[in-house]
């Protein structure tokens, strides 16, 4: 397996199936290449940004599309864009500006959130990976790491992958998970995750070297 692109590049966005290893090889990515890493804790972010919205409604909102459920009027935000506005593009607002900002300083890997379109439509350079498994194998990861039931496992990716898709498609008009949206798509039960990290971060560096391709061995 190849991939072609040129040019040095030390932001990463990762998108991925639910039970992937996504989160995993972020980090492993992020440690090996020397990059912060931002995934759940870009809800803090978030948070100071939106101060009159409870930490518990942006939990809610993460990585799900525009909700009526959730809407909130915010008449006592100085900021008055927000007034009307549901919680979940609320947050996703919060997270489009917090991505730039932190793209625009920083090299580091973003796990989710849109980041691949948000930094596209920024004009920000970057790599955009997405990490994919077979639904059996994602099930049965979670049955493992979280001991419970098959039947819970499948619920449980089945609902995350449907929640991942619905906002992905909605606050950006494209299909999640379809492989030309991405520099780079990757199964991580083929090699497991560490050896992906690895060869991600192989990769990576061989990009910022200016190697205009990398064997993947598979």
């Amino acid at each position: 397996m190849y991939l072609q692109k040129g040019g040095s590049v030390m932001i990463i966005c990762i998108g991925r199936e639910f039970g992937s290893g996504g989160h995993e090889i972020g980090r492993i990515l992020a440690k090996k290449l020397g990059l912060e890493l931002y995934d759940r804790d870009l809800i803090d972010k978030a948070a100071e940004k939106i101060v009159a919205m409870p930490k518990e409604v942006l939990e809610k909102a993460d990585e799900k599309k525009h909700n009526p459920w959730l809407h909130q009027v915010w008449y006592d935000v100085p900021n008055q864009e927000l007034n009307g506005m549901t919680a979940n593009d609320t947050l996703h607002q919060a997270y489009s500006s917090i991505i730039r900002e932190l793209a625009g300083k920083e090299n580091c890997v973003f796990v989710g959130r849109c980041a691949d379109y948000i930094l596209e439509q920024a004009e920000l350079d970057h790599i955009s990976l997405f990490i994919a498994a077979p639904f059996e194998w994602r099930v049965q990861r979670k049955m493992e790491q979280l001991s419970i039931d098959e039947k819970a496992a499948t619920s449980m990716v089945r609902k995350k992958d449907k929640d991942r898709k619905a906002y992905y498609d909605y606050y950006t008009g494209r299909s999640w998970g379809r492989p030309h949206n991405y520099d780079l798509c990757i199964n991580s039960s083929r090699l497991g995750i560490e050896v992906t990290a690895e060869k991600l971060a192989e990769m990576v560096l061989q990009l910022e070297k200016g190697t205009s391709s990398v064997d993947f061995g598979l």
